[in-house]
């Protein structure tokens, strides 16, 4: 059976260390920017809540507490009571 090492990048929560997205699976992409990427784009998950803060840190939409919820309430976004909802101020 034949093997090789890989080397992959996958998005983790500052906060928490999730790593694990709504569909219950983590990517595992080829750089770590297009990690960071993917977490955050919400053109890949319909829901995308994943926040990249102006500070630089990575805040997932997994776990409802205040820091999660006051990082994501300082990119613009809410959490409902369900799940995460993004919402952009309007100009």
């Amino acid at each position: 059976m034949a093997t090789r090492r890989v080397t992959c990048y996958i998005a983790v929560c500052d906060l928490c260390g999730n790593s694990t997205h709504d569909e219950g699976f983590t990517p595992h992409l080829d750089t770590p920017d297009e990690a960071v990427e993917h977490a955050v784009d919400s053109g890949f998950y319909e829901r995308s809540g994943w926040t990249l803060t102006l500070d630089g840190a990575l805040v997932c939409d997994q776990v409802k507490d205040t820091a999660h919820e006051d990082a994501h309430a300082a990119a613009g976004k809410r959490m409902s009571g369900c799940a995460m909802t993004v919402t952009f101020p309007r100009d």
